[in-house]
């Protein structure tokens, strides 16, 4: 009798394919998961979105305020059309931070401007204030004259996704929580944020 040594007998043939119902599980089985991922995904896409334009706007508040207390003059935002004059409305415009001397809400030939902001390039920008003003102005020892909320609003106009940060009298900006846990930030009086 000859002995074979292992591996040397005849060889076995591999299949190395899927069947067609192995194939139909696995798409099966991938369709769900995407049903599943896709829309929690967007929503930690916007939530990531709304939680950086908020922390941008409140970088910017901040900087208008460290720069009238260290100019000493005050320190006007307000959104812009033409980058050097305040407009109507912050919604779809660069928000400007200047030295607003004569305060005529333009920034005029020796008034220095700070920053030129695209706040709006992720949502829109409200800006509800004492005495119904489209600007805000802080005074140079870093109170606001002006003083109220801003409500960020995503392009979707999902309240989900919408943030506020509110600005007392001394010119520091608080951000709006979510006290109900019911997913919608309430403004100051404890009514839900809306986009439209």
């Amino acid at each position: 009798m000859n002995a074979q040594r292992p591996g040397t007998g005849p060889r076995r043939r591999l299949d190395h394919g899927m069947t067609l119902v192995e194939l139909l599980a696995v798409l099966s089985i991938l369709a769900i998961l995407l049903g599943v991922g896709v829309p929690g995904m967007q929503r930690l896409v916007g939530t990531t979105r709304a939680d950086g334009s908020i922390r941008e706007l409140y970088a910017l508040l901040a900087s208008a305020r460290q720069m009238a207390v260290l100019t000493r003059r005050d320190v006007t935002l307000c959104g812009t059309a033409d980058g050097s004059s305040c407009s109507r409305t912050w919604n779809g415009n660069p928000t400007l931070v200047f030295v607003d001397s004569n305060r005529n809400r333009r920034a005029d030939a020796g008034e220095e401007i700070f920053q030129v902001s695209e706040l709006t390039h992720n949502g829109l920008v409200r800006w509800s204030a004492s005495g119904n003003r489209s600007y805000l102005r802080f005074r140079p020892d870093g109170a606001a004259l002006e003083f109220g909320n801003f409500t960020w609003c995503p392009a979707s106009g999902d309240a989900r996704q919408a943030r506020q940060l509110i600005l007392n009298v001394t010119g520091r900006p608080r951000a709006a929580v979510d006290s109900d846990g019911d997913g919608i930030v309430e403004d100051r009086n404890g009514n839900p944020l809306r986009c439209n």
